[in-house]
């Protein structure tokens, strides 16, 4: 027995079965159908772009050189030439006007010219630079006067308001432009 025989198939019924398909797909959502990956594309590559320089509240774990002191978080492989480890929490950031404003002014200039809408610069910036705090807001933090320092390609440490890094600002924007497009193929190909 052939299987058309067993599921009837013409044309009309293959549209329907699209339509619902692709009408589901949206309404519940899919990355690609309905649900964009990374909608404030622009503020999440400002926050790749800054997340892991250290702040001047970023702790780093005690650690007890060879003689029994404590090197204040920088291990004896540090001073061979490695970066002891540190971790700057939320509260870190939401306190430390450095990142407050090179965060905020990094997404009011990006997301501007990508034509994402203020209001959703300020939830953006609500969720990445401040762990979902309600203060300081984002108005709040964009900067009185703009930065004029860019920082370094190799910078480590944000010790000032600055200018994100525009190479490391693109590559991570296109990083996760590309990752967009590929989920998104991966989905309709599926």
């Amino acid at each position: 027995m052939k299987v058309s025989n067993i599921l009837p198939y013409n044309g009309l019924h293959l549209l329907c079965f699209l339509v619902i398909v692709h009408k589901a797909s949206s309404e519940n959502g899919i990355i690609g159908f309905g649900i964009s990956m990374y909608p404030d594309l622009c503020c999440q590559a400002c926050h790749a772009s800054l997340s892991s320089l250290y702040l001047n509240c970023t702790t780093f774990d005690v650690e007890d050189d060879d003689h029994g002191t404590a090197t204040g978080g920088m291990s004896k492989r540090h001073e061979e030439g490695e970066m002891a480890m540190g971790t700057t929490s939320d509260e870190c950031r939401a306190t430390n006007k450095e990142w407050l404003e090179t965060m905020a002014y990094c997404i009011q200039q990006n997301c501007n010219a990508d034509g994402y809408p203020a209001d959703k610069q300020a939830e953006c910036f609500t969720s990445l630079a401040v762990g979902g705090a309600s203060e300081p807001t984002f108005e709040e933090s964009i900067p009185a006067e703009a930065p004029t320092v860019e920082l370094a390609d190799d910078a480590v440490w944000l010790n000032q308001s600055s200018l994100v890094n525009s190479n490391m600002y693109y590559v991570n924007h296109g990083t996760l432009k590309e990752f967009v497009r590929s989920e998104e193929y991966h989905t309709k190909y599926a």
